[in-house]
C-alpha cells in the first residue's frame, strides 16, 4: 500500500507544479493584453531574457518623449 501512496504523491506533486506554470503563463498572457507586463512580468523577463528587457525600456522611453510643439504660425 506505501508505493501506491507514493505514486500519488508524486502526482499530485507534478499537478501543483503544473498548475503554477499554466497560471503563470496566463497570468504573463493577461498582463501583456492590458499593457502591465512590465510591473507584472519585467523581473522575470530581466533574469531570463535582459536584451528584450534593455529593447521594452528603450521602447518605453522612446513613447514617454513628446513631440515638439510647433509654432503658432504653424497652426
Amino acid at each position: 500500500m506505501g508505493a501506491i501512496d507514493d505514486i500519488w504523491i508524486l502526482f499530485l506533486s507534478l499537478a501543483v507544479v503544473a498548475g503554477f506554470l499554466v497560471l503563470l503563463a496566463w497570468a504573463a498572457a493577461r498582463s501583456r493584453r492590458r499593457g502591465i507586463g512590465a510591473s507584472m512580468m519585467g523581473p522575470f523577463e530581466q533574469m531570463w531574457r535582459p536584451t528584450a528587457a534593455e529593447s521594452r525600456i528603450e521602447i518605453q522611453l522612446q513613447q514617454e518623449r513628446k513631440k515638439p510643439i510647433g509654432s503658432p504660425d504653424e497652426l
